[in-house]
């Protein structure tokens, strides 16, 4: 509901206005809105009636008159306007934070990449166009989303989760040279484990992560890390920056590999 509309309320409501009556009100809050304080007497030259009428409509409202309006008219407006002001603070500040937080975090994760890593990694991508993907809990959704974007680009890919066996992963990664996977912790046992099996069948392994002093970090080929802002408090189902900024590394790899060649979109 309009402001004008809930003052007009708050003044008309069960008074059994005339028509008159009600244009005359929904006027005069609506100069009060717009910032005006008009006299009676050009109140009443703007609305064709005397200022005895407009008098008369005063004092059927409750009050002494036409000041008297005026005044408590005044006093809603501004309470309103500042209630306004509140409710959009509440939203706005938060937000205006949050977007700070998430720029500064998505900078310090992208001022830490090592031009190194992404070199190997465009070569082993262009090097294997069959590629195995593998993640666990949450970051299933990284692996789901990396491995279809590359799947549209032409790649071959499985993309598998903790629910596979580990007789399943055995038979599978056999057929691969490349394994990229996800691990928040990095200390995911059953991340860690394939890697490890990767690793022994000479399979070259990917890691992207927030973590880069992990267990999977260490023995990863290629690590990618996202700075995560749970990494001291572990409280992993927090809503932060890690999520959103995983996926913009991913399509800033992309990118560079569209830059480079190596990846055609069609």
């Amino acid at each position: 509901m309009k402001n004008i509309d809930m003052l007009f309320l708050d003044y008309a409501n069960d008074k059994n206005l005339t028509e008159s009556e009600k244009d005359i009100i929904h006027f005069l809050i609506q100069k009060k809105l717009a910032g005006e304080t008009l006299s009676i007497r050009a109140a009443a030259n703007d609305l064709f009636v005397s200022t005895a009428t407009i008098i008369r409509l005063c004092k059927k409202l409750g009050f002494s008159g036409y000041s008297e309006f005026i005044y408590n008219l005044n006093l809603k407006v501004t309470k309103m306007l500042n209630q306004e002001v509140e409710y959009v603070d509440s939203i706005h500040q938060p937000l205006v934070e949050s977007v700070v937080s998430f720029k500064q975090n998505y900078q310090r994760t992208i001022d830490s990449l090592d031009e190194t890593s992404i070199e190997q990694f465009l070569t082993q991508i262009n090097d294997n166009k069959m590629i195995y993907f593998y993640g666990a809990g949450f970051s299933t959704v990284f692996s789901s989303y990396f491995a279809k974007k590359l799947e549209l680009f032409g790649y071959y890919v499985s993309n598998t989760t903790t629910s596979d066996s580990r007789a399943i992963f055995l038979n599978n990664i056999q057929k691969y040279k490349l394994l990229i996977a996800f691990s928040r912790s990095g200390e995911t046992a059953k991340v860690l484990e394939k890697v490890k099996i990767a690793k022994d069948k000479g399979v070259k392994t990917i890691l992207f992560t927030g973590n880069s002093k992990s267990s999977t970090a260490k023995i990863s080929d290629i690590v990618f890390t996202v700075l995560d802002p749970t990494i001291e408090s572990q409280q992993e189902f927090e809503v932060t920056s890690y999520e959103s900024n995983m996926f913009m590394l991913i399509d800033l790899l992309l990118l560079v590999a569209i830059k480079r060649g190596i990846i055609t979109e069609y």
